[in-house]
């Protein structure tokens, strides 16, 4: 496998450092950083240097969901993740919460302490965070696996999409000649927190293949309005969209429902999928009422 080195994902330059040998690295620690999947190795990093004051990011080496491997202090510099287990442990971070590993994420973990192992000659103790001090790190769902030997497996698991299911709740407004982005106030499933705002209109991160269903009722628009749907990616380093397929409607008598079905796309590492209606009549209405469910297969 490889690793992403710190120059690559970005990292500040640590203010001290200190090396060990590999004599005296004895164990490997599993962690996870108990937020969301989305952040960075950067927001981890500048966190511990900024609010906890350490020298640079406390872990070793950092994993996330979809199976790739940062570079944090590295093999041999003495870590910040185990008080009086920095110099013997290796400390590698699954960036998530409890719930969030992946067999993606499990074999680059697995990968990571097979490749310490052959660098030291030797085997080192499989540990989770919670066997060197009082915490709930690294979840339940990762310290079972730790604590099963960190088995090795396959990715078949990942070929088994992710389901999020979030719907409308607060009625929205929705004024003319301008596409409106559908917030979705309610979340009913999203393990892999694809709508991780809750309450926002983020549907998937990418890199991803997904499919889209979405309904919305919209109130106020009088029988013949033409109207129009659209699944757009938002990217978030500067907000640039590109939009996707745009279907077409026309209001009926009373309250108008818009299904938008997209059954296969593709979004790119860095945006998020979002869902927007337009109408084309002369006054503001809203949307009432609405769901939407996704498919998403994660690259």
């Amino acid at each position: 496998m490889d690793i992403i080195s710190r120059a690559e994902w970005g990292a500040r330059a640590p203010r001290s450092r200190t090396t060990t040998t590999w004599s005296r690295r004895t164990e490997f620690i599993v962690h996870y950083s108990e937020g969301p999947t989305t952040q960075t190795p950067r927001q981890i990093q500048n966190h511990h240097m900024d609010s906890n004051g350490w020298a640079d990011i406390g872990y070793n080496f950092l994993v996330d969901v979809k199976g790739r491997i940062y570079e944090g202090r590295g093999w041999l510099v003495v870590g910040a993740h185990a008080p009086d287990h920095n110099t013997s442990g290796i400390g590698v971070c699954m960036i998530g919460r409890d719930g969030d590993a992946t067999a993606a994420a499990k074999n680059a973990i697995r990968w990571l302490y097979d490749e310490a192992c052959r660098r030291k000659g030797g085997t080192l103790a499989k540990r989770g965070h919670r066997d060197v001090t009082a915490t709930s790190c690294p979840g339940d769902q990762l310290y079972a696996w730790v604590r099963a030997g960190m088995p090795a497996g396959s990715n078949q698991e990942d070929d088994m999409p992710e389901y999020v299911s979030v719907g409308v709740t607060d009625a929205q407004s929705l004024p003319p000649d301008t596409w409106t982005t559908v917030d979705w106030p309610k979340e009913y499933a999203d393990s892999a927190h694809h709508h991780w705002n809750r309450g926002g209109p983020s549907l998937v991160h990418g890199p991803a293949r997904y499919s889209l269903t979405a309904n919305v009722r919209i109130k106020g628009l009088p029988a013949g309005t033409e109207l129009q749907a659209r699944a757009i990616e938002r990217r978030e380093s500067d907000g640039k969209i590109e939009a996707g397929p745009i279907a077409e409607y026309v209001a009926s008598e009373g309250d108008t429902f818009v299904h938008y079905a997209l059954p296969a796309d593709t979004v790119k590492d860095g945006s998020r999928v979002r869902f927007q209606v337009i109408h084309y009549g002369t006054q503001t209405a809203q949307i009432t009422g609405g769901s939407a469910k996704v498919l998403i297969w994660e690259q």
